[in-house]
């Protein structure tokens, strides 16, 4: 079994309070998108059927902070903190995932970005 298998019960819980957490805070925004780049070394997967215990897993991860402060662009400081809040409220996950409204924000900030810096509007997207 993969980790991406059996943390998916984990990926697909309902967290709005995560979510509503990492949305009022750039920071947060930056280091959750960039989560899925960081470099981290995972034991090995589960058996088949096991159910994970996500508080002994992330125990037993390897992350690079430095590398993460570096894609974020925020200061070791920064991404301590914010890993605390990100990882204590659910909305990474050790696998390189991330909780899927944290995701689903991410995509929509992103094309929000995208489309005002090239001055499309909402509505000629469709046209």
């Amino acid at each position: 079994m993969s980790f991406q298998d059996a943390l998916l019960v984990h990926r697909a819980a309902e967290n709005y309070h995560g979510a509503a957490l990492m949305v009022r805070d750039p920071i947060l925004l930056r280091l959750a998108a960039a989560w899925p780049k960081v470099k981290r070394q995972l034991p090995d997967p589960p058996p088949p059927g096991q159910e994970v215990d996500l508080k002994t897993l992330w125990e037993k991860t390897k992350v690079d902070f430095q590398g993460w402060g570096e894609l974020a662009q925020a200061d070791p400081i920064q991404v301590l903190e914010g890993w605390t809040v990100l990882m204590g409220n659910g909305v990474i996950l050790p696998d390189g995932t991330l909780h899927h409204l944290a995701e689903s924000i991410l995509k929509k900030a992103a094309a929000g970005t995208l489309m005002a810096e090239f001055g499309v509007k909402p509505g000629e997207m469709k046209k």
